[in-house]
């Protein structure tokens, strides 16, 4: 007989919203402290934070499984399992890993058929917003995203994705999608200057963006965006590998239809 795992300890925020997307949520026992959807889930004991955390405090809810995602859990998870928990480590860069770890999570609960018809919905639902922003949009902006700001760090790979899927034209795209690690998608503040994005969008990682800071650099007034005020704070999970990437994905859209 099969068996899954009925306790589950998630240490990356947007795994219990892909879970109880899969009717898995009630094998959660422990969450990050970073968690924020979905709302039933907040309940749940916090047992971590994101980069740290106490191995103890999370082995004390007896989990089958721990779900840890990103180089950054790496210490977490060597020390995990040097206490003998079974981890599962994603490590997502693109938004293909996304569809590709909906599917494994629902292989390791059991639910297969709920994993693939997910992923078959997320996927029509951004190919339709690809083909319409290619149908519809005269130009494709020049967009630049920024995850940190000292040193300035451009978007992940799934993020730069979502721009090209929205109609956007990622100024850093090949550094968004060389970089698997933050510190391999450094920007210098010439380079920033110099690719005179017309839309810029933040989302400066476990910190609220600062706008003020932004317009306040050398020459930040000669870049197209920063002169029409196409400057825009986005939501904290288009930081994260899940399911709200859609939202994300229709907010982008919105930005740069304005801007077209």
């Amino acid at each position: 007989m099969d068996r899954y795992p009925e306790r589950i300890v998630c240490l990356a925020a947007e795994i219990p919203g892909i879970l109880a997307e899969l009717g898995a949520l009630d094998r959660v026992v422990g969450i990050s402290a970073y968690t924020t959807y979905p709302q039933e889930a907040l309940t749940i004991p916090k047992v971590s934070g994101f980069q740290h955390g106490s191995v103890a405090r999370i082995l004390a809810q007896k989990p089958d499984v721990v779900i840890v995602t990103s180089m950054v859990q790496q210490k977490l998870a060597a020390g995990l399992a040097e206490r003998g928990a079974s981890i599962v480590h994603l490590n997502p860069h693109r938004l293909e890993d996304l569809f590709n770890n909906v599917q494994l999570l629902g292989a390791i609960v059991g639910e297969a058929q709920r994993a693939l018809a997910l992923v078959n919905h997320l996927y029509a639902e951004i190919e339709a917003v690809r083909r319409v922003a290619s149908e519809s949009l005269r130009r494709r902006p020049r967009v630049y995203f920024e995850e940190w700001m000292d040193p300035l760090i451009a978007g992940v790979g799934w993020v730069s994705d979502l721009i090209e899927a929205a109609g956007g034209t990622d100024v850093f795209r090949e550094r968004s999608l060389a970089g698997r690690q933050a510190r391999d998608r450094t920007v210098t503040r010439e380079e920033w200057i110099a690719a005179q994005p017309d839309i810029i969008v933040a989302s400066w990682c476990g910190k609220p963006f600062q706008p003020e800071q932004m317009l306040a650099r050398p020459q930040a007034h000669t870049v197209p965006a920063v002169q029409t005020g196409r400057v825009y704070e986005m939501d904290a999970t288009i930081l994260e590998c899940g399911i709200r990437l859609v939202d994300r994905l229709h907010d982008l859209v919105r930005i740069i239809r304005e801007a077209v």
